[in-house]
């Protein structure tokens, strides 16, 4: 079986990390041969040239954009260009399906339509409430596109679903979690005298919302009287949030609490030193650095959006707290300073929730089932 896929972004992030994630086990488990497009040179370009898969670079823009709605106008314009390209280059390839990776890039439905081959849609992503992004067009007319050109759309969680229903047939609509690769059970060291290690994990930006749990350090430093924690934020800024965050930690003397560690390539070796994960984001479609954290027996403490519920779905493997309510994520995080035994019972449940239900291996058997599902329909 030979499967396009577009991906609509070229760094190496949470949706092209599980789609690299999924090819592999694809063609090693299934004998899938992958074709990639992307929109430009980046991380993810590199980690495909790395796994030896093939993949051509398009310009195109994404109808998920920031963008204002006459640039949005405009895009829409230069991308019926940017699309003719790319089909009159590809069109003579062989592909069976064709599989878009998100819901930011309509290249896969126009392919769709012009190559006459069935689609399976990836919505991986809200939009306004996760990454403060519009469609160009109304949703009304975007959940009727996603109808049209696609055979079947995959949602990560059912918060997703349910959000997307009320522009797309629920029906079309099949829930297949995001997965991550297995790794072989492993006794995590457990910090007992140092200061707790807190991470926070993904892009530095406004809709993940760092600056609650900077307001719930603060909190323990002031009303808890301990500074007895160290806040290791990861990952890069696109916007001037970093700022606002390095002006409130300057202003609350938590300079000696907080480190910026930036872009981490190996993010298992690094996650080694970590106690404890936390997950503050407005809302999350489903949250692949939770199950990051869990797989590295690492508890996660997440706010009430999103999918978080559906992934920490118990106290066993981990905390929820109401977003917003800083003080009360600040009373989470103290208790596990103080009590460090937890740490091992809470990551040791939440690994093995992860093995039995957020596998790689698992999530590649249902996209595979459902590509020959969809193509027993053609």
């Amino acid at each position: 079986m030979k499967v396009l896929y577009v991906s609509h972004y070229s760094n190496f992030y949470g949706a092209n990390k599980s789609l690299l994630q999924l090819i592999l086990d694809l063609r090693d488990k299934y004998d899938v041969t992958p074709f990639v497009i992307v929109p430009n040179e980046g991380p993810f370009c590199e980690q495909l040239r790395d796994n030896d898969i093939s993949f051509k670079i398009f310009r195109y823009y994404n109808w998920l954009n920031s963008r204002s709605f006459l640039t949005g106008q405009i895009i829409r314009i230069v991308n019926k260009i940017f699309f003719r390209i790319v089909f009159f280059s590809i069109k003579k390839q062989s592909f069976d399906i064709i599989h878009t990776n998100s819901s930011a890039t309509s290249l896969g439905g126009y392919l769709s339509n012009k190559m006459k081959l069935p689609h399976l849609w990836h919505i991986r992503e809200y939009g306004k409430e996760d990454c403060n992004l519009n469609y160009y067009m109304a949703k009304s007319k975007v959940g009727k596109y996603f109808e049209k050109n696609a055979s079947l759309i995959i949602s990560i969680s059912e918060d997703l679903k349910k959000y997307y229903s009320q522009y797309i047939d629920p029906n079309k609509i099949q829930v297949i979690y995001n997965g991550i690769k297995k790794k072989e059970d492993f006794t995590k060291v457990l910090n007992t005298n140092k200061p707790l290690n807190i991470c926070f994990l993904g892009l530095i930006h406004e809709n993940k919302n760092q600056l609650e749990v900077l307001k719930a350090l603060d909190y323990i430093k002031r009303e808890k009287n301990t500074s007895d924690f160290i806040l290791n934020i990861v990952g890069s800024c696109q916007d001037g949030y970093m700022d606002l965050l390095k002006t409130f930690i300057k202003k609350n003397n938590l300079e000696e609490n907080v480190i910026f560690n930036g872009f981490v390539n190996d993010v298992d070796s690094f996650l080694k030193n970590i106690d404890l994960g936390v997950v503050s984001s407005k809302r999350e479609a489903f949250g692949r650095v939770t199950i990051e954290f869990m797989i590295n027996k690492i508890p996660v403490v997440a706010c009430n959006t999103g999918a978080n519920k559906e992934i920490i779905n118990s106290k066993e493997v981990g905390y929820i707290y109401d977003f917003g309510k800083y003080k009360d994520l600040g009373d989470i995080l103290y208790n596990f300073i103080n009590d460090r035994d937890k740490i091992r019972i809470i990551g040791e449940k939440a690994y093995y929730r992860v093995i039995n239900e957020f596998s790689s291996e698992l999530n590649a058997k249902k996209v595979y089932d459902a590509y020959s599902n969809i193509l027993s329909k053609t």
